[in-house]
């Protein structure tokens, strides 16, 4: 893994380090934490163990290089799949996209469409116009599966994500109550309350290891909240959120994390059958669909795929700002200067850092985008190569706080838009608005390892800021 190129893309700057530094470097600050553990207690040993483990992650990415995993088989190009359409992109263990993925899809740029041989074959779209045109048409663009390479395998579907209309409908209406305005304006004060508290306790040390003790905690202690959970109970779902969607290239890692969640929600859901609550779980007991009562295994469904849809989304958001806001001073003092346009720069660091990768399966023979397609033909749709497109944004490589008509399809697009998005965007502002109020400074921490995961969900493994307290 080399150096990225300073000159790639405006927003990406950071130098990160070579393989051989990286791994001699978090090896250090491993035996350095190890060292600390025996005279910590309480909630200090628990933050350590948690960055201890992120550590060890992170060095183990970094030792191993370039990842492939043993299901990522190579196949011959199909006949439909024009020679001049061949291109060996990687969207999870490229090396390129493990350095700076914003900056391997621009390199994508100088065609409407490639085909890329890695994981079973797959057809990457690089316009806006076919991005979203593929978003809003289930009929032939299909969530059956929704990830490259597959997740988890699964029993079942998951409700209403890998479901096409009319049958997503149905589910689509039971959980967007959950998360409109109205919803979540009423979870406000508990959104901002949760954000002050981890604020206060973060600032007066001067620094943060912000995956580990922002952008993590933040949102499941929301998501905690949701479900009617103490919050005690933040620190097991992060646990198996990087365990189920970190470890692509641990497949039976990912499957433990699997049945352990839905042990846990089976569990719960039976004890708010016994005694409902004011918390999703019992709002979802008391739902129908198409008329009927909703059945155990549904509500487990859906609340599986509101952990993996609200957990990872808002930390990777929170950790791309975070970082951006470090390296670019300029655009920091902005929103600590006025804070009012919070709500704009939400929208623009979603855009530059659009970090979700979903797939679509072709369901007919059809031409789009100036291909052919085949039935079973998977196609990714990358919302970053929407922010990257200059038909789309005007000075798009800009990173502008005052952009108006800011089109971003980072929550998608079509019926499958996230649900939650209304949650997402005021837990993001609720950030910036309280850190930057009582740390309106900080960098990255000199001589410090970032490293970097690609695939579904483009994210920061570890993010060291210091600040003067």
């Amino acid at each position: 893994m080399g150096k990225p190129d300073p000159n790639a893309s405006d927003w990406s700057d950071l130098d990160l380090l070579t393989v051989d530094e990286a791994t001699e470097r978090l090896d250090a600050e491993i035996a350095a934490l190890t060292g600390e553990l025996d005279a910590l207690a309480g909630p200090e040993r628990d933050a350590a163990n948690r960055r201890l483990d992120l550590l060890v992650t992170a060095r183990d990415r970094a030792a191993a290089g370039p990842r492939r995993p043993l299901y990522d088989a190579t196949p011959e190009r199909p006949a439909h799949v024009p020679a001049e359409l061949v291109r060996d992109v990687d969207h999870v263990f490229g090396p390129d996209f493990l350095v700076d993925p914003f900056a391997a899809y621009r390199e994508l740029r100088d065609r409407r469409v490639w085909w890329s041989p890695r994981h079973g074959g797959y057809w990457i779209l690089t316009r806006a116009e076919d991005i979203r045109g593929a978003y809003q048409q289930p009929d032939l663009f299909s969530s059956a599966s929704t990830g490259i390479p597959a997740h988890v395998q699964r029993k079942e579907k998951l409700y209403p994500l890998e479901l096409d209309p009319p049958a997503h409908t149905a589910y689509r209406r039971v959980i967007a109550p959950l998360f409109a305005p109205k919803a979540v304006t009423a979870r406000t004060a508990a959104i901002d309350a949760t954000c002050a508290a981890l604020v206060d306790e973060i600032a007066p040390r001067g620094r943060a290891e912000f995956l580990a003790d922002f952008a993590e905690p933040f949102p499941t202690r929301i998501f905690t909240n949701i479900l009617g959970l103490p919050v005690d109970e933040a620190p097991k779902f992060v646990a198996w959120n990087n365990k189920l969607l970190h470890s692509q290239d641990q497949p039976e890692r990912r499957r433990e994390a699997g049945i352990e969640i839905n042990g846990y929600l089976r569990e719960l859901i039976e004890a708010r059958r016994a005694e409902p609550r004011d918390d999703v779980v019992s709002a979802l007991l008391a739902s129908e669909v198409d008329g009927r009562p909703i059945e155990n295994d549904e509500i487990q469904n859906l609340c599986f795929l509101l952990f993996i849809a609200g957990l990872d989304t808002v930390t990777a958001a929170l950790s791309w700002s975070f970082r951006f806001l470090a390296l670019h001073p300029e655009h920091r003092r902005q929103i600590v200067d006025d804070p009012a346009l919070i709500p704009s720069a939400v929208e623009e660091l979603l855009r530059v850092h659009s970090f979700v990768n979903p797939a679509r399966t072709v369901t007919r023979d059809a031409e789009f985008a100036g291909v052919q397609l085949r039935e079973g033909d998977r196609v990714l749709l990358a919302t970053a190569l929407v922010a990257q497109d200059p038909d789309e944004f005007a000075d798009e490589a800009t990173v502008r706080f005052d952009r108006d008509a800011n089109r971003h399809l980072a929550f998608g697009a079509g019926p499958h838009r996230c649900a939650g998005s209304h949650l997402a965007r005021d837990e993001l502002a609720t950030a910036l608005t309280l850190w930057h109020r009582q740390i309106p400074d900080y960098e990255i921490a000199a001589g410090e390892t970032v490293t970097m995961h690609a695939g579904g969900v483009f994210g920061l493994d570890r993010l060291p800021l210091v600040w003067s307290a």
